[in-house]
């Protein structure tokens, strides 16, 4: 072993390295230390015996295991041992066998068997050239999945809270784990209650392993005692994007690369709307599919690897441009500053203008749905309401649980709307659904929770009331952009005109386009200021369109900044 077992620090997360042989060993564990400076601390092992004591001190202590490297075949075991142990006591922990080709079925069975996320043929020469980029994507996958908290959360609330769901909701999308209580007729969080001394009806209570306790927490309070969020560091930024969805965070990390000092401001969790997406079928380079949250996770723990500084839970209200010091203003009374700003806010739901809905919204009345939702409606009504796919499939998999699932679409019939013909198939035929056509929600009524939702027909007027616990609206979406009008120009819909657009639409802006350039790749109404992914006008409304157009906006704002003078760059102020 290269270092005494008491000598163990509980908060630097662990990469182990096994091998028998200690030259290969010892000169595997300098590499590795320097590709990754101090923000692992590597250790080694000659064995599995070796190795299993190490693990098991390690996880006594609390310390996180991020990475083992081991030789399939050891002095005193197999590497199939080990990994075995580690999946059953620190699941989150990443696999990477080192295999000789004598040993290729063992590997092919490790892999099948789900024990191994990585493998590499031996010999290998440089090994580090094989091996450094399966190191970096695993930790970087780790990163995302176990280093979002290591705070241990609990959650009492109440199931039609509206606060309630917010930080169940956050919580979810964050990859954060947590235990939850619900007050409304749970006798040991009653009891919890109690000793807590919280009053009846008791607010939303968050308690964190390290005894502090939040109450009615907002994202932002739940963000920053979690360590999700990094206050500014500078007092300005080369470049300051606005969302932290799949467009942002490719700009982020491009804009990284190129050198750049990036922060990104985020009103809720890493992906925007794709961290609710149950699965993403069109991410280049994954066969199999990866989901919304697991993009988003691995994204921006690509990003702050790259130096990128991740702001949450602070929403932007307003654009004060000025040329090389564009200020961002928040909802806090802040502001950050950057030399450029991307805007990549995307898109929301648009909103179900009808009486009481206001009044129920996260108390029975929701917008859009995450997957484990789907599972909190056994044995309850539920009201769908939209006519795109999103409904479509938010109702198959609310049937899989719920009692009953109406679902409201404006059109004659399913097959009208805008719905693939085999998943409006799939809804029609399933047992528990049932499809109401030419109709909209005209009222939703309840006391604190939703009740019943008023259904109006359309051409007759018409309205029956349905029981619901729960309804979920997905009617089309709106652009993010309400906080930059009569600052950078907009098209009728809401979306940002950029680039070429700007020259066509020349009635559409706040006013005149001030340089003797024309606008740059992406770049809006504003020098400065660009715009990616769907909050732009007239792009593909795709996560993998998203991705690309941050990324190439990035080649904008490399221009712009090489235009900018010394006198504007001094003239930055936070």
């Amino acid at each position: 072993m290269d270092a005494d077992l008491p000598n163990f620090s509980a908060a630097a997360p662990m990469v182990l390295v096994v091998h028998d042989e200690a030259v290969e060993r010892d000169e595997l564990v300098e590499y590795l230390r320097g590709h990754l400076a101090a923000q692992y601390r590597v250790l080694a092992a000659a064995g599995l015996r070796e190795a299993s004591d190490v693990l098991a001190h390690a996880l006594s202590l609390g310390t996180p295991i991020a990475l083992v490297v081991s030789l399939l075949r050891l002095p005193d075991g197999s590497a199939v041992d080990l990994f075995g142990h580690i999946k059953a006591a620190s699941p989150t922990t990443r696999r990477i066998v080192m295999a000789r080709p004598a040993d290729a079925d063992a590997t092919v069975q490790a892999i099948t068997q789900t024990q191994v996320d990585r493998y590499v043929m031996l010999p290998a020469d440089p090994l580090a050239d094989r091996l450094f980029p399966l190191v970096d994507d695993l930790l970087t996958d780790w990163e995302a999945h176990a280093g979002a908290s290591g705070i241990g959360v609990t959650v009492l609330g109440h199931r039609y809270s509206a606060t309630s769901y917010i930080v169940k909701d956050y919580l979810t999308r964050s990859l954060v784990p947590f235990t939850w209580f619900d007050l409304s007729d749970d006798p040991e969080a009653m009891a919890m209650a109690r000793e807590l001394n919280l009053p009846n009806p008791a607010p939303t209570t968050v308690l964190l392993d390290d005894g502090r306790a939040l109450y009615d927490p907002s994202i932002a309070q739940l963000a920053e005692a979690l360590g999700m969020t990094e206050p500014a560091t500078r007092s300005s930024y080369d470049l300051v994007v606005v969302g932290g969805g799949p467009a942002g965070l490719s700009a982020a990390v491009a804009a990284a690369c190129d050198g750049l000092t990036v922060a990104i401001i985020e009103d809720d969790c890493p992906g925007g709307q794709a961290s609710g997406s149950v699965h993403l079928q069109d991410h280049l380079g994954y066969p199999a599919g990866l989901t919304g949250a697991d993009f988003a996770h691995r994204a921006l723990a690509q990003a702050k690897r790259l130096g990128v500084h991740w702001s949450s839970g602070k929403v932007a209200t307003g654009l004060l441009p000025r040329s090389g010091a564009h200020r961002v203003l928040l909802g806090d009374g802040s502001a950050v500053v950057g030399r450029s700003v991307l805007v990549a806010t995307g898109m929301t739901w648009r909103r179900l203008d009808a009486p009481g809905v206001e009044d129920l919204i996260n108390a029975g009345v929701y917008y859009g749905y995450t997957k484990p939702e789907t599972k909190l409606v056994g044995g309850e009504d539920v009201v769908v309401a939209g006519s795109g796919e999103a409904a479509a499939r938010g109702a198959l998999e609310f049937a899989e649980h719920a009692r009953s699932v109406v679902l409201v679409v404006r059109e004659s019939s399913l097959h009208s709307a805008s719905v693939r013909e085999d998943l409006a198939d799939r809804v029609l035929k399933h047992p528990r659904i049932r499809v109401v056509s030419n109709s909209e929600v005209g009222e939703v009524r309840g006391y604190g929770r939703l009740d019943k939702v008023v259904l109006l027909d359309i051409p007759s007027d018409r309205t029956e009331a349905v029981s619901a616990s729960s309804l979920y609206v997905m009617l089309g979406t709106v652009p993010c952009s309400d906080w930059l009008r009569d600052v950078v120009a907009v098209d009728e819909f809401g979306f940002v005109l950029t680039d070429v657009e700007i020259g066509r639409r020349p009635e559409l802006l706040p006013g005149s386009w001030p340089e003797e350039r024309p606008p740059l790749l992406a770049e809006t109404s504003v020098p400065g200021v660009f715009a990616a992914g769907d909050v732009r006008a007239g792009t593909v409304k795709r996560i993998s369109s998203a991705i690309g157009q941050g990324s190439v906006a990035v080649a904008g704002v490399g221009r712009y900044l090489a235009t900018l003078s010394p006198t504007d760059e001094a003239s930055e102020e936070p």
